[in-house]
C-alpha cells in the first residue's frame, strides 16, 4: 500500500474529466440543437454541410428571383391586356369607316377617337413598369446596333439569336422627281384666278374629296387642299426644286402632292371631275403615281443569316423569315439611301437588353425575359386613316397585325409565365430534399443525445463518488501504524 501516489485516484480523475467533457458537449448539442459545434465535432459533416447551407440560401433566394419573374410578366400582361382591348376598339372603329355612309365630318369624329386610342396605347407602352423599369417599350428587348444611320432593327423574335447580320440595301425612284413617295408636281400655282360657275368642281386625291366651288381664289384653293388633304396624309407644298425646299405660294413656286407613305402599296392618284376646273388649275384630269419598295439582299454568313433565310419588303420595312421562328424587322429612312446607290449595312445583335432572372442558385441558371416596343410605332398604327373606305379597309388588315403581334407577345408571356411557376415548384421541391440531407449532418436528434446525455450525467456523480472512496483509501494505512 502506498500513500504517496494515489493511482486509484488519479484514475478516477481522469475519468472524471473525460466524461465532463463529453457532458460539456452533449450540453452543447442540447442547448443549440446543432449536433457539429465545431471543427472537432465532425471535420467532413461540417465541410458538406457548409456547402449545403449555401445552396440552401441560394435555393431560397432563387424561389424569390422566380416569384418577382413572375410578378413582371403580370404585370406587363395587364398592359398587354389593356391594349389588345383598345385594338379591339380601334378594329371596331375601322370596320365603321369602311361604310361609305358617312361624312367627312362624321369621319372626323372618328379619326379623332382613333388617333386618341393610339396615343393612348403608346401611353400604356411607356407607363407600365416594375421596379422603376420600363416592360413594353422596348426598354427590355434584346439591343442592336447598326453600321449605318437610318437603318435600325425594329423587331426581333426570340429565335434570332446573337450575332452580326449584314444585307444589302438600295432604293430606286420611280419618277423624275428623285423621292421615293408617290407624287405629282401641277401647273397649279398663284397666278390662277377666282374660279367662275363653271368651273367649280371636285378635286378628289387618293378617294378623298375636295370641293372647290364658285369664288374661291388660287390662296382658298391652296389652302383648302391643305387643310384637308392633310388627313390623309398627303403634303400639298409650294416648291421650286421638285419639293426638296419649300417655297411661299405666293411667288409663284408650283404646288407638289406628295404622299407622306413609301411603298409599293402607297399611290398618289388625283381626279379632277370638272375638265375646266383642271385646265385652270394647270393639271391633268386624271393623275396617277406609285411608290417603290426598298430592295434588300441577304449575305449568308456563319453566325449571320442562313441560307434558308426569306426576305420581303413593304416600303421602307425589310422583314427577314427562317425557319424555328426566325423573324426580323427593319426599318430604312427615306434619306439614308442615296437615290440608286447601294448600301450594305450590318446589323449586330446583341445579347445584352434583356431582363434576365436568376432561377437556381448556380452560375448560368437564368432565363431572358424579351419584350418588344407595343407602342403605337411598334405596332405600325400611329398612321392609320378613316376617311375612304380604301384606307378604313387597310387600316383593318394594320390592325389585325397589331393583334396579332400582341398575341403573340402574350402567349409568350403566357410560356415565360408557366415556366418559372414550374422552375419555382422545382426549387421548392429540392430546397426541402437538400434541407432534409442538412438537416441530417447538423441537427441534434434531442432524443437520442438525451439519452447520452442521462447517461454521461450519471457517469459524471459515479466517477465524483469514486474520486472520494480514492481519497479514502491512504487512511488505511493508518491501522498498520498502530
Amino acid at each position: 500500500m502506498r500513500i504517496n501516489h494515489n493511482s486509484m485516484a488519479l484514475n478516477a480523475s481522469d475519468h472524471f474529466a473525460t466524461i465532463n467533457a463529453n457532458l460539456a458537449k452533449s450540453m452543447a448539442r442540447l442547448s443549440s440543437g446543432t449536433k457539429i459545434t465545431s471543427p472537432a465535432d465532425d471535420a467532413a459533416g461540417l465541410a458538406i454541410s457548409t456547402k449545403m447551407n449555401e445552396q440552401i440560401r441560394g435555393l431560397e433566394r432563387a424561389s424569390l428571383n422566380s416569384n418577382d419573374g413572375i410578378s413582371v410578366i403580370q404585370s406587363a400582361e395587364g398592359g398587354l391586356n389593356e391594349i389588345h382591348a383598345i385594338l379591339g376598339r380601334m378594329r371596331e372603329l375601322a370596320v365603321k369607316s369602311a361604310n361609305d355612309v358617312y361624312y367627312e365630318e362624321d369621319r372626323d369624329a372618328i379619326q379623332e377617337e382613333i388617333d386618341a386610342l393610339a396615343e393612348q396605347i403608346t401611353q400604356i407602352a411607356d407607363t407600365t413598369d416594375f421596379n422603376g423599369q420600363k416592360l413594353l417599350n422596348g426598354s427590355i428587348s434584346r439591343r442592336t446596333l447598326s453600321s449605318e444611320k437610318g437603318v435600325q432593327a425594329t423587331y426581333l423574335s426570340t429565335a434570332v439569336n446573337a450575332g452580326v447580320y449584314e444585307l444589302e440595301l438600295t432604293w430606286n425612284s420611280n419618277n423624275l422627281t428623285n423621292t421615293k413617295n408617290a407624287m405629282c408636281i401641277s401647273g397649279f400655282n398663284s397666278s390662277v384666278g377666282t374660279i367662275t360657275k363653271e368651273q367649280e368642281g371636285t378635286i378628289v386625291v387618293n378617294g378623298f374629296p375636295v370641293d372647290i366651288s364658285e369664288g374661291m381664289t388660287a390662296n382658298e384653293i391652296f389652302d383648302k387642299l391643305q387643310n384637308h388633304l392633310h388627313k390623309i396624309d398627303v403634303d400639298v407644298i409650294a416648291s421650286n426644286d421638285g419639293g426638296k425646299t419649300e417655297a411661299k405660294f405666293e411667288t409663284g413656286a408650283p404646288v407638289i402632292f406628295k404622299n407622306k407613305h413609301t411603298g409599293s402599296n402607297e399611290k398618289l392618284e388625283i381626279k379632277i371631275n370638272n375638265e375646266k376646273l383642271a385646265n385652270v388649275l394647270g393639271m391633268d384630269k386624271e393623275y396617277s403615281e406609285t411608290g417603290t419598295d426598298c430592295q434588300a439582299t441577304l449575305t449568308v454568313s456563319s453566325g449571320g443569316f442562313s441560307p434558308t433565310a426569306s426576305v420581303t419588303v413593304e416600303g421602307n420595312q425589310v422583314k427577314v423569315v427562317d425557319r424555328n421562328g426566325f423573324e426580323m424587322m427593319i426599318e430604312v429612312a427615306d434619306d439614308a439611301i442615296k437615290d440608286g446607290a447601294t448600301l450594305k449595312t450590318k446589323i449586330e445583335v446583341l445579347s445584352a437588353g434583356a431582363m434576365v432572372i436568376q432561377t437556381g442558385a448556380n452560375s448560368g441558371e437564368q432565363i431572358s425575359i424579351d419584350i418588344p416596343d407595343v407602342g403605337a410605332d411598334g405596332l405600325g398604327i400611329n398612321d392609320l386613316i378613316m376617311y375612304t373606305h380604301e384606307y378604313s379597309v387597310d387600316a383593318i388588315s394594320v390592325i389585325d397585325e397589331a393583334v396579332k403581334k400582341i398575341s403573340n407577345i402574350r402567349s409568350k408571356l403566357g410560356a415565360y409565365e408557366n415556366r418559372l411557376e414550374g422552375i419555382y415548384d422545382n426549387l421548392e421541391v429540392q430546397g426541402e430534399s437538400i434541407t432534409s440531407a442538412y438537416s441530417r449532418i447538423m441537427d441534434t436528434d434531442m432524443a437520442e443525445e438525451m439519452t447520452n446525455y442521462t447517461r454521461l450525467d450519471v457517469l459524471s456523480q459515479a466517477a465524483i463518488s469514486m474520486m472520494q472512496k480514492s481519497n479514502e483509501r491512504p487512511e488505511s494505512v493508518l491501522q498498520l501504524l498502530q
